[in-house]
């Protein structure tokens, strides 16, 4: 009986403990939910919102909804940023109201409400709209007086709400540069006056196609399309702002890209420049005039040199295991042997030397490039300073050779495979050039 009572007790406990679970702890949750909600001014959920419009004292701006993307109707002939009217929804969805000030029939002008410094109405997809007004703030700055358009109340809420709905169309509209998916792009043309520069993708690579062909600086043209998929306008031209008067008939310079998935062209036209570092700029998909920043107008206007692989050496380290320095009729030769280098002579190299030596031939790149040299004992390339050459498992890999040094830039006139002679750092120079004695470990020291 004893037992059985015991047994009765724990389960009048766990009884007792369930309801103060749910009664209590779960109950407080609930409760706390439903008071927040009570103090949110709109029950329309985000996503049913299909029309917006912010009403200023003397403008309008209006958008609607179509599928996920947003439009704007009021003014016409702009391209909303959707995710800033999604932005704007949202806030709409947070609005709490803080607590009555003033009921019934009053004068609002008090509180900035005979002519409210916004009204926002949103429509929702069941037909409903629900709208709210807000005025001045109060004393302190941290709350602002509001209220329904029919409503006799005016309320207190956050003055973070007021700020998110006082947007300018610029704030709201598309400020994309121009609009493209990097990996979908397979050529680009670039028309600058006379001059036109052509790029073409194969795979992961780009190639220089004109004005003359040749390997293309990859991470540089990715880089650069990546700085227009990025950019936006600074600010609009006003309307009263022709093409013509924009320098944009003709404009000054322009790039096309070829959308391939698409199968059209993606063009960007740059015009004059209204004012100090800023330029007038059209997307030839869209009307408006923008203004955008320099970067992209001064990339534009560079050379062909600018665009093209500076790569000194294509090898990849780690595949390399020997190299051969020859200065004149003297060579020296280290061969890899597992993790160690080693001279000719038997004695182990200087490991971290002849790793940062190929490090530097990697990823240094050229300074400059003469694509129709003269005789190359012009440059001290008929008989070179000094040679270099990479191999792997006995397969030449890649050969520089180093001729005489430059002053402008300052640094050695250089020479790889291809007819072009480029000029490198005198660094670069300085990492090769060395004896074994200046390469190999230095001796233990005698045993005492």
């Amino acid at each position: 009986m004893r037992f059985r009572g015991t047994w009765i007790l724990l389960l009048v406990f766990l009884v007792l403990g369930g309801y103060v679970y749910f009664a209590e702890y779960r109950g407080r949750d609930e409760r706390e939910q439903q008071e927040a909600a009570k103090k949110k001014l709109f029950a329309t959920p985000p996503k049913d919102v299909t029309e917006l419009s912010l009403i200023f004292p003397d403008h309008r701006i209006s958008a609607v909804k179509k599928d996920t993307r947003w439009e704007i109707t009021e003014p016409q002939g702009v391209d909303a940023d959707s995710s800033e009217w999604d932005s704007l929804v949202s806030s709409l969805g947070q609005i709490e109201k803080d607590r009555v000030v003033a009921s019934g029939n009053l004068d609002v002008a008090q509180f900035g409400l005979d002519h409210p410094a916004v009204q926002v109405s949103a429509k929702s997809k069941d037909g409903k709209t629900v709208s709210v007004q807000f005025g001045s703030d109060n004393p302190k700055k941290d709350l602002t007086y509001a209220k329904l358009p029919e409503g006799k109340e005016v309320f207190l809420t956050a003055v973070t709400w007021s700020q998110a709905f006082k947007k300018s169309l610029t704030d709201l509209r598309n400020k994309n540069v121009l609009g493209f998916v990097q990996d979908d792009i397979s050529s680009i043309r670039i028309e600058n006056g006379k001059n036109e520069i052509e790029f073409q993708k194969s795979g992961m690579d780009w190639t220089l196609k004109k004005p003359a062909e040749m390997k293309a600086d990859g991470p540089e043209v990715s880089s650069f399309l990546s700085s227009i998929q990025s950019a936006r306008a600074a600010n609009f031209a006003g309307p009263e702002v022709t093409e013509a008067q924009a320098g944009l008939m003709p404009p000054v310079s322009k790039v096309v890209l070829h959308d391939s998935k698409a199968n059209t062209d993606r063009v960007l036209s740059i015009g004059k420049s209204p004012e100090k570092d800023k330029y007038y700029a059209k997307d030839e998909s869209r009307p408006a005039i923008m203004i955008i920043e320099k970067e992209i107008p001064a990339k534009l206007l560079e050379p062909a040199a600018t665009w093209r692989d500076k790569t000194i050496a294509h090898f990849e380290q780690q595949s390399i295991d020997e190299v051969e320095i020859a200065r004149g009729s003297e060579k020296i030769t280290v061969k890899k042997q597992g993790t160690d280098w080693k001279l000719a002579d038997g004695r182990k190299a200087q490991s971290d030397k002849i790793s940062n030596a190929l490090a530097m031939l990697e990823f240094e790149r050229a300074e400059q490039f003469v694509d129709s040299p003269a005789a190359l004992s012009t440059y001290g390339l008929d008989k070179p300073r000094l040679e270099v050459t990479l191999r792997q498992t006995g397969k030449d890999v890649a050969n520089l050779k180093f001729g005489n040094a430059t002053h402008k830039p300052e640094g050695t006139y250089a020479k790889a495979a291809g007819p072009a002679i480029m000029t490198v750092t005198t660094d670069l120079y300085d990492k090769f050039n060395l004896k074994a004695d200046d390469l190999a470990e230095a001796a233990p020291p005698p045993a005492k």
